[in-house]
């Protein structure tokens, strides 16, 4: 499938990204990783550190590796807004899940328009 980072990195290329089984495990558990961060109830201080410290260096080296991007390209990631940063990861994953780029950016537009109450709800 092809998938376009023009709007998060100005790269106007599409990237090929086959649903591989392997593709398709890490979007899991790149989702399993951020799922993992979310949990913070009985975390310490030290301890969601090191999990978001963790989940950072985890979600700019999967979209690297699953984009296959060069080191121009890579250079870009690293200079993400970290939001922005998460938000394609997010993308990613969820054309690899099966998604369409019209799936993806109505479920985005409606979380935008959610309060803080609802979203912790969803």
């Amino acid at each position: 499938m092809k998938i376009s980072v023009e709007k998060e990195l100005g790269i106007k290329k599409e990237f090929e990204v086959a649903t591989s089984n392997i593709n398709v495990e890490r979007a899991f558990q790149m989702q399993l990783d951020l799922a993992k961060r979310d949990d913070i109830s009985e975390k310490t201080g030290l301890e969601i550190l090191q999990l978001s410290l963790d989940t950072m260096r985890k979600s700019v080296d999967y979209i690297k590796e699953t984009l296959k991007l060069n080191k121009t390209q890579c250079a870009l990631v690293d200079e993400m807004e970290t939001s922005d940063t998460a938000m394609l990861v997010n993308r990613i994953c969820m054309r690899l899940m099966g998604n369409t780029d019209e799936e993806i950016e109505a479920i985005f537009n409606s979380t935008e328009e959610m309060s803080p109450e609802d979203l912790e709800k969803a």
